[in-house]
């Protein structure tokens, strides 16, 4: 069982964590002891003369504090990497029960005016992104979000869904790609500014620069020895650097630029190299994830190499951020001129492949989520689809943000376009929910991913919802007159060429008004529907609308019922055919102080 399988790898990577974290203490106390010992040792030589001991004591010692800090960050990594993986496990235990660590909703992606992604909770505290969200760099997560909220052709998805075949039993692959990616969190942070530069035609510098960086060095060096030596004055090493300060002024405000644009992402920059090498060790299979490391895969290099090389650039381009190196380093080598020329190369051979590989690494992110869904739910089933004309048969569906043993799962089949299935039931039978679990189990699908049903299959749809329509004080409209914008937009998109129908969910159609006009309203907009290629869902208190169907055969009806057992409500939450016949309000409104029976007219 997967909660097993979980609980143990946080219980495995917390001892692994707490045996780095007792090795890293350990280190950072003999680092400390290293360093005193060897300023003792150092004043003890020299205060006896022995300057020769006291330069090999000194070089001894930095080699060994060097030594030490490898290693220390060394552990340090593999203590967050043990701490980052135990975190994951814990977290996809926590998702199992629809409840999540990671703070991310996805409303930033939010548009009020979509299709669906409002009324279906695609974003938000409780929300298919989050339930489905392992990505973690910039790109990840949009491309995470495009899954979701804009369907791509049926050929497509049937990619996804192979691909996520593959990686679904890859779970210490798959942990592995989120955990190097925690160790970082800039790899979250925009690389637009990147991206920019990397797509910028780059301008040579001018060759007299190209030489100079060499020259000009070489001479002072040997300027500086003739000075150590007494056979040269010191002006004659002041005017070298000058002139060394005079070439750097030629390009510091193009370094000043290319500093500001790539100084955020320098730690990013090696995490990007550290995901994309880890993309390059399975050989897959899938014709979507081969596609993605043939991106990654260059003639002569790989993209993991080819950033890696980037970072060890941009780093050490922003050293002259640092006035220390800068006065004493910078000048003297020209280093500007040297790392602006080195960019330039790389700009060049590499430039124009960046953006790919960010969006390779970014689907790889996207599928990875849909794989860790269907590892964590077995139960859950791969869509089958059907292009011939308008379908869908869910079997035993189940709202996917509802936990599984808590959830009532219901069947239900629709075929052919200009369907309408209309749900009466009483008040918190089940009727929106049941909407909703059609609808997100659709969304799923449509992004590639596995659905909370023993079997779904469906067509290519156009997936539009009317269900939270509300007034806006902004736009001075009510909430009769949103819905009514609302389904304008419906009427509107029914109207337009399109390979694929629309499948449409309404709940409480046309509740801001009364109920004669809500009827009659609701059955034109229905039969008006029925004349193009959408099918869809209609829930309704009007149960007399349910008497289209005895006329208009393309009608069906479905309810969710209550009963009253020893004056307490009871729900089963089970979609029956036919009309409802029970009706709850009147025990609601008694139920919280309403005196019905006291009150009842004549």
């Amino acid at each position: 069982m997967p909660e097993t399988i979980f609980s143990e790898r946080e219980t495995r990577f917390l001892q692994e964590e707490l045996k780095a974290r007792a090795g890293y203490n350990r280190l950072a106390i003999l680092r400390v002891v290293w360093f005193v010992g060897a300023v003792f040792g150092l004043y003890f030589l020299i205060d006896r003369g022995q300057t020769a001991g006291a330069i090999g004591l000194g070089l001894l010692a930095v080699v060994g504090f060097l030594v030490l800090l490898k290693r220390h960050q060394a552990v340090q990594r593999r203590r967050d990497r043990a701490r980052w993986l135990a975190f994951i496990n814990r977290d996809e235990t926590n998702r199992l029960d629809r409840k999540f660590l990671r703070p991310e909703t996805g409303l930033n992606f939010a548009d009020p005016n979509h299709p669906y992604a409002g009324d279906l909770d695609v974003f938000g505290n409780h929300s298919l992104f989050r339930l489905l969200n392992r990505t973690h760099t910039y790109a990840g997560s949009r491309k995470l979000a495009s899954y979701l909220l804009s369907p791509v052709p049926l050929s497509q998805v049937l990619l996804r869904q192979d691909a996520v075949a593959e990686l679904k039993p890859l779970l210490d692959w798959r942990q592995e790609l989120a955990a190097l990616a925690y160790l970082n969190p800039t790899v979250g942070d925009s690389p637009q500014e990147l991206k920019s530069w990397a797509t910028k035609p780059a301008e040579p510098l001018p060759g007299y620069l190209l030489i100079l960086r060499w020259l000009l060095p070489t001479l002072t060096l040997g300027l500086i020895g003739f000075w150590l030596a007494g056979l040269l004055p010191g002006w004659s090493v002041t005017v070298s650097l000058l002139v060394h300060a005079l070439v750097l002024s030629r390009v510091a405000e193009r370094a000043k630029n290319v500093s500001e644009q790539t100084y955020a992402m320098v730690e990013a920059l090696k995490t990007y190299r550290d995901l994309l090498k880890h993309l390059e060790n399975p050989v897959f299979q899938s014709a979507l994830l081969h596609r993605i490391q043939t991106v990654t895969k260059l003639e002569n290099r790989s993209a993991a190499d080819a950033i890696g090389r980037l970072g060890r650039l941009v780093e050490n381009l922003n050293f002259r951020r640092n006035p220390y190196f800068f006065l004493l380093f910078g000048i003297l080598t020209l280093w500007d001129v040297h790392y602006l020329q080195a960019l330039d190369r790389w700009k060049n051979t590499y430039g124009p492949h960046l953006a790919d590989w960010l969006d390779a690494l970014a689907e790889a992110e996207a599928l990875n989520s849909l794989a860790g869904l269907a590892y964590a739910h077995p139960d859950y089933a791969v869509p089958d689809f059907q292009e011939e004309t308008l379908h869908l048969d869910a079997r035993q569906a189940r709202h996917p943000m509802l936990v599984t043993g808590r959830s009532v799962a219901n069947s239900l089949t629709i075929n052919g376009n200009g369907q309408t299935v209309l749900i009466t039931g009483s008040n918190m039978s089940g009727k929106s929910t049941f909407l909703r679990t059609i609808g997100t189990n659709l969304v799923l699908a449509l992004a590639g991913s596995v659905v909370a049903a023993e079997r779904f299959v469906c067509s290519p749809v156009q997936v539009f919802t009317s269900m939270r329509t509300q007034d806006s004080l902004e736009e001075n409209t009510s909430s009769f007159y949103a819905e009514l914008k609302r389904l304008k937009t419906l009427i509107d998109r029914t109207r337009q060429i399109s390979n694929w129908p629309v499948l449409y969910f309404l709940d409480e159609i046309l509740k801001g008004t009364n109920s004669a006009d809500r009827h009659r309203g609701a059955r034109a907009l229905i039969l008006q529907l029925h004349e193009t290629t959408a099918s869809g869902f209609v829930s309704t208190h009007d149960v007399e609308l349910g008497e289209l169907a005895a006329s208009h055969p393309f009608v069906h009806n479905y309810s969710f019922n209550s009963d009253v057992i020893e004056g307490q409500l009871h729900f089963d939450y089970q979609l029956r055919q036919g009309v409802c016949r029970s009706f709850n309000a009147s025990q609601l409104m008694e139920s919280i102080g309403i005196e019905m029976h006291k009150f009842q007219e004549g």
